[in-house]
């Protein structure tokens, strides 16, 4: 269900002045909510860490994040949101909260109910869990042995 999910997300937020990705949504998002590391950022927004810096260049490029060095740490920097990034926040949440409305309108009240009080928990479980490792590669074939040998 994830990929479906994601992919309507993106699809929206693709539609969405300015439009956006799913990445620099949850980025905005995380910046608004408290204080991140590149790293946490990373985690949540579900990029690699070297992305991150990507990711957090774009947002600046495009006048939604201000970026400042903090005065203890040269190599950290200090992210909030600009007005505009906020602006561009809080309209995304408001089209997501919209169309999600219209996706579930025709569910039977108590079915609404219990999805509306599960999906806070859920985020709430997925938010603080760092995602699961990825499984190692398929291992690489082993050569052949000798033939011939008995």
């Amino acid at each position: 269900m994830a990929p479906l999910v994601t992919r309507w997300i993106d699809r929206l937020l693709a539609g969405h002045d300015p439009p956006l990705t799913v990445a620099q949504y949850l980025a905005l998002r995380a910046i608004a909510r408290e204080e991140v590391t590149g790293a946490e950022l990373a985690r949540r927004t579900g990029v690699s860490g070297p992305a991150v810096s990507q990711l957090l260049a774009g947002l600046a490029e495009a006048g939604l994040l201000e970026r400042r060095p903090l005065p203890d740490d040269r190599r950290r920097q200090s992210l909030a949101l600009s007005g505009v990034g906020d602006t561009a926040r809080r309209s995304a949440e408001a089209l997501l909260r919209e169309q999600l409305g219209v996706l579930v309108f025709d569910l039977p009240p108590p079915e609404a109910d219990a999805l509306a009080r599960l999906l806070p928990r859920v985020e709430a479980l997925l938010s603080g869990a760092p995602p699961p490792r990825r499984p190692p590669g398929p291992k690489p074939p082993r050569p052949p042995g000798p033939r011939g040998r008995r």
